[in-house]
């Protein structure tokens, strides 16, 4: 029997404020639905992060529709855990209950105990960092309804690892039940699959589906798994989609006329624009004569952004392996803030709803997290009296 684990979809997200580049994300899931139906999957199970927003327009509403519409009509079950773009701070009903309530989608994020074709699913919703020790108590606890189930065992999570991402990162290996064979997870974009010794079977994040937000502009591959139950171990098969080229291109300032027309000769022919970052080298860079340059692609690019690199940076360290921008954001949010919790709180938390125009829930989400931090370091100073 093959599944199929999609995560971190984002309806409704256009990065750059580009309707282009909306319709790429529903380009993209439409995409994952037509591989999924093609390779002939039972069972779909989308591990969170949904819409980009707890209140999405109608048009990614729509999206969302049409696509399980055309899963239920293919006798294609599709299950469901709230990630935290999905969840409002405030009082609301997340947006995609309304499709398990019309018997489009089945949601699992209630820890509730789902059986299907002798496979055994079980889902968390996206747990805060102050609901983590809740959140590892209730895994304990399913871990122990479900180890006499003869079948696969399917635990779904939208929470990251630190593990993989220290930074994004809420719960260790160590934290998850034991007792699963195959561990569909989402929230982290990037691509993960790994077998823990301790965990009953692979441990998945298939990334996200398109380039977001929290990603910049790079060049990778996105796409989702299918996985195979066919035998004691699940194998998860990698498909990769179909999306718009990103691009990093360094130059040097002197050489970039020439160099640009090299680039705009390997673009011309893309099926779609790309969008591209350049990074210019040099000294006494003048910005009007490189927009003057830069204009002359401006046809061929969907968007472009540069930046000045004084030559005094080594080019051989800007080509290393650019740092995580999770990472990046998190050492300015500690800085800044003095406190390691805070700035997890501020990257992981507060930065999602900003960017996603949630001002309302963020002013909510900043006081409640006031109060427990007063809180906590009122029963400290009481501890040592």
């Amino acid at each position: 029997m093959l599944i199929a684990h999609i995560s971190d979809i984002h309806l409704g997200y256009s990065q750059f404020n580009l309707e282009e580049r909306e319709e790429d994300i529903y380009n993209a899931f439409a995409q994952a639905i037509d591989i999924s139906i093609k390779e002939g999957v039972k069972l779909i199970i989308l591990t969170g992060d949904i819409f980009n927003t707890p209140k999405p327009e109608g048009g990614a509403i729509v999206k969302l529709g049409d696509q399980l519409k055309r899963l239920k009509e293919y006798g294609i079950r599709v299950y469901f855990v709230l990630g935290d773009h999905d969840l409002s701070r405030v009082r609301g009903v997340p947006v995609p209950f309304a499709f398990h309530n019309l018997d489009f989608a089945t949601y699992l994020g209630n820890g509730k105990l789902h059986e299907f074709n002798n496979i055994l699913l079980v889902g968390f919703d996206k747990h805060r960092a102050s609901e983590i020790d809740e959140l590892i108590g209730k895994l304990k606890n399913v871990d122990e309804q479900v180890k006499k189930f003869n079948g696969h065992r399917i635990l779904v999570l939208h929470q990251g690892l630190i593990d993989f991402n220290k930074y994004a990162g809420e719960i260790n290996a160590n934290d998850l039940p034991t007792n699963f064979t195959y561990y569909a997870m989402g929230h982290l974009h990037d691509r993960y699959k790994k077998r823990f010794d301790h965990l009953g079977g692979p441990l998945v994040y298939p990334g996200s589906i398109e380039v977001t937000s929290s990603e910049g502009i790079k060049e990778t591959e996105k796409g989702f798994y299918i996985v195979d139950l066919s035998a004691k171990e699940p194998v998860p098969q990698w498909h990769k989609l179909d999306i718009r080229s990103q691009i990093e291109m360094q130059v040097k300032y002197d050489e970039l006329d020439v160099k640009l027309d090299e680039f705009a000769k390997t673009i011309k022919d893309l099926s779609r624009k790309p969008v591209v970052h350049f990074k210019i080298f040099g000294k006494d860079i003048d910005s009007k004569n490189v927009e003057s340059i830069l204009s002359k692609i401006t046809n061929l690019v969907l968007y472009y952004k540069w930046d000045p690199i004084e030559e005094s940076i080594s080019q051989t360290s800007s080509e290393e392996k650019t740092q995580d921008i999770d990472s990046e954001l998190f050492e300015l949010a500690k800085k800044e803030l003095g406190n390691e919790e805070l700035a997890r709180f501020a990257i992981n938390e507060l930065l999602p709803l900003l960017q996603s125009g949630n001002t309302q829930e963020a002013v909510s989400v900043v006081w409640q997290t006031y109060e427990k931090f007063k809180g906590d370091r009122y029963a400290g100073e009481n501890s040592t009296r």
